[in-house]
């Protein structure tokens, strides 16, 4: 039976997921691998894709985001090489790799629970919970949400080798799995400093806390000492650490920004329990002072959790210091030591679900903790048990993974959570433009216009719903409409290079090089023109001279 169970865990990670495989780039994917991204650069080579800022681009590499991702970056150029870029078998095959990571996950924490002491049996049952966990959709249906499936494997991988090796090479490898897991995303850096914890503990376990006669050799907490310290070096070396001026990075004040972060902690534990209605975003309200009540008890959560930690540790139970240190160190490891973007403004601290994908391991684990006589003296039944319950979980993981089939879908369950945001009704609209250019397209056009304007309406200042507006005007042949839009646009923002670009391209399409070049020479002059607009410059040039040279041509 222990033989199979591998084999089932595959199966069961793969199942409620396997539809994603056809969706095409939803969201961050079009920075990630779009056209535009670095990685689809051929100019990047992988030096600088080894530098780079995750949300870089070939003419501003860093200074973006702060997040130093190689691992990631140089996986999807390997994968966009593999499919010659070509937008649907590259997103398949996205798709794919990130589904046999999660499944690779799977079999990875099973490893790792039989390392901490726990029998194969409830170690199945937990890993069985844990492949079909709601709460993973973001990061397995998403491509993007790699990021932290990734460090999971590597981590979790690297951990149990580390916990069983007997020899130096599997201490060398485990060495090398932790040092690649925060090069995937810096979360890693929790679980790799977890490991090191986990290997002290357990060297010290006394005999009855449930950790098998197998030990770690002696001092080999210090192979993950040893792996924090080269991805500290290779990345004080290769990445320069900067923000875009423009990121929303949470509240200005600093006690808020605290008090924010606290507020969540208790929402945090219930996601990693349960996650509730589909939904791309949860909205985070700032607080306004420490005596909030939301503030108060993700204080109290916080203590709960350290202090759970703390017992374990004393008791020097590896699989209890395991199962308290996850969910408080994540929460820790979310905690606004510096300031990173958070993505929407209605998010006022980083509560997405990705962000759980190894802490929600943890109730699964506990639940098998608990049976775990009862499952290890009956085997078959707990193999029959992990995976009836696995399998009536799953069907409510696909239907949550539907969020992530498109960007339609995506903004549509965003707008319901909230719908007093213009980035999202912006979203909406782009997303709808597809849809909206085709020959049927009259209704989603429609939509999309007043998405648009809805996003406007709800912040007049913001250049985006306005400009693609303009685009979708343009594409849709609307002359006069496009000429109203171009006019009001060029008057409010004379020298934004995404507007004089845009509305330049727009008159070149209609053979109106004067005009065209005009702009484009504007765009130039800004200092900051969008790639291409000097290519784009010299060829209505050109197109300018040939109709003075034939100019009944």
């Amino acid at each position: 039976m222990r033989h199979a169970a591998p084999w089932i865990l595959l199966v069961l990670a793969l199942w409620p997921f396997a539809a994603t495989r056809h969706a095409p780039h939803v969201h961050d994917d079009h920075d990630f691998r779009g056209p535009g991204s670095l990685v689809a650069d051929a100019r990047a080579d992988l030096g600088v894709l080894w530098r780079a800022d995750v949300f870089g681009h070939f003419e501003r590499p860093t200074g973006h985001s702060g997040f130093w991702r190689p691992l990631l970056l140089l996986g999807f150029r390997v994968e966009h090489a593999l499919t010659e870029g070509r937008p649907l078998p590259y997103a398949w095959l996205g798709h794919v790799v990130t589904l046999l990571l999660h499944a690779l996950a799977t079999l990875a924490l099973w490893k790792l629970l039989m390392a901490l002491g726990l029998a194969w049996s409830p170690a199945f049952v937990a890993a069985a919970l844990f492949a079909v966990h709601p709460v993973h959709v973001e990061s397995v249906a998403w491509i993007s949400g790699r990021t932290d499936v990734l460090p999971a494997l590597l981590a979790w991988l690297g951990t149990a080798w580390l916990l069983t090796a007997r020899e130096r090479r599997g201490l060398w490898l485990a060495g090398a799995a932790l040092l690649a897991a925060p090069l995937a995303k810096e979360s890693g850096v929790l679980l790799v400093g977890l490991a090191g914890v986990l290997a002290w503990v357990a060297a010290r376990a006394p005999s009855g806390a449930g950790f098998p006669g197998r030990r770690p050799l002696h001092g080999a907490w210090w192979v993950p000492g040893l792996a924090l310290l080269a991805y500290g070096l290779l990345r004080s070396v290769s990445f320069e650490h900067g923000l875009d001026p423009a990121a929303y990075t949470g509240p200005e004040d600093l006690a808020s920004r605290w008090g924010t972060w606290l507020s969540i902690l208790p929402d945090l534990v219930r996601l990693s329990l349960w996650p509730g209605p589909a939904t791309p975003l949860h909205p985070v309200q700032a607080v306004q002072g420490w005596g909030e009540t939301r503030v108060v008890v993700g204080a109290l959560v916080l203590a709960v959790l350290l202090v759970g930690a703390l017992a374990a540790w004393r008791r020097r139970s590896p699989l209890a210091v395991w199962a308290w240190s996850l969910p408080a160190g994540t929460c820790l490891l979310l905690a606004p030591w510096v300031r990173f973007p958070l993505g929407y403004a209605e998010v006022a601290a980083p509560l997405y679900e990705r962000h759980l994908y190894a802490a929600a391991a943890v109730p699964c684990v506990a639940l098998a903790w608990l049976a775990r006589a009862w499952l290890q003296r009956h085997p078959a039944a707990a193999l029959a048990l992990g995976v009836t319950v696995a399998l009536a979980i799953a069907p409510v993981t696909r239907e949550r993974s539907r969020v992530w089939s498109s960007d339609e879908a995506f903004a549509r369950a965003a707008v319901t959570r909230i719908p007093q945001s213009a980035a999202l009704w912006n979203h909406l609209g782009w997303a709808l433009m597809p849809a909206a250019l085709q020959p049927d397209g009259d209704a989603a056009a429609i939509e999309a216009v007043g998405a648009f304007e809805r996003a406007a309406s709800l912040e007049p200042d913001d250049l985006e719903p306005r400009l693609n507006r303009f685009i979708l005007m343009a594409q849709l042949g609307r002359e006069e409409a496009a000429e109203v839009a171009a006019h009001e646009l060029l008057a409010a923002h004379p020298d934004e290079p995404a507007v004089l670009d845009n509305v330049a391209t727009w008159h070149l399409s209609r053979g109106r090089w004067e005009a065209g070049v005009v702009l484009l020479e504007r765009e130039l002059a800004t200092g900051r023109a969008l790639p291409g607009a000097l290519q784009a410059l010299n060829l209505a040039r050109d197109e300018l001279d040939r109709a003075a040279v034939t100019p009944d041509g």
